[in-house]
């Protein structure tokens, strides 16, 4: 009993929750101001939809579910794509689940990587990172290409371009987050490269328990990044397919 009280008070003064409570006393104080209370509730269920698990999953869910674990993995490269990093050492969470995923493909495959990905927010980029990291973890330097240029899924799939064409890599296996690989493999193909996808982080749970319906930091960020997934994947269908 301590102990979920102890969570329901944590729930309740770190955000989004307590953004959420702030919200719904804001709208409680402004009755007779119609627009600011139906704001202010508006943005109080949103937030809560957007933090807790079933929605988080109905919103991950079909971008996850587009590409399953090949078995097929017949291909001339590994490519790994970057999600960015927090210091001049360290990969963000994203990137190192993708990371781990390429790796233990190369140790399967004996296949070159290429890591692509230049946005870091510190002085170096996330590809020298990955590479110093795979380099640590035994990979030798003359199986890994790296591309520090890109800062985004396009220019991924521009720069993997020409290093796959400078090595005639003719097929890759594309690694990313499952909830990315749509869009990846929409723009990896546009510019003219066989992939294989080969989805990995997923980030959908396939339990609930009472604190699934509790809103967490954690699933407003998923929710967020699928949201940023569907709008990046009709902009280039416009962009590309119109």
């Amino acid at each position: 009993m301590i102990e979920a009280a102890k969570k329901l008070i944590e729930y309740a003064i770190f955000p989004p929750g307590s953004i959420i409570i702030a919200f719904l006393v804001i709208s409680l104080f402004s009755t007779k101001k119609k627009f600011v209370f139906y704001l202010s509730l508006f943005c109080a269920v949103v937030l809560y939809l957007a933090s807790i698990s079933p929605v988080k999953n109905m919103l991950v869910s079909p971008l996850e579910q587009s590409y399953k674990i090949p078995k097929n993995l017949h291909a001339n490269a590994i490519v790994v794509l970057g999600a960015g990093s927090y210091n001049k050492n360290t990969l963000d969470g994203d990137s190192l689940n993708r990371l781990v995923g390429g790796y233990i493909l190369y140790k399967k495959l004996h296949l070159p990587i290429i890591f692509s990905g230049g946005y870091a927010t510190s002085t170096r980029s996330t590809a020298n990172i990955a590479k110093k990291i795979l380099e640590q973890m035994g990979v030798s330097s003359k199986d890994i290409f790296i591309d520090n240029k890109s800062f985004d899924t396009n220019q991924n799939a521009i720069y993997t371009a020409k290093i796959c064409r400078k090595q005639n890599f003719r097929k890759i296996i594309l690694v990313t987050s499952a909830y990315h690989m749509k869009r990846a493999v929409m723009l990896f193909k546009k510019h003219n490269l066989d992939v294989i996808p080969y989805p990995v982080d997923f980030k959908e749970s396939h339990s609930y328990n009472v604190y699934s319906y509790l809103p967490t930091l954690g699933n407003l960020v998923i929710s967020t990044e699928a949201l940023r997934e569907y709008l990046g994947y009709i902009y280039y269908k416009l962009v590309f397919f119109l």
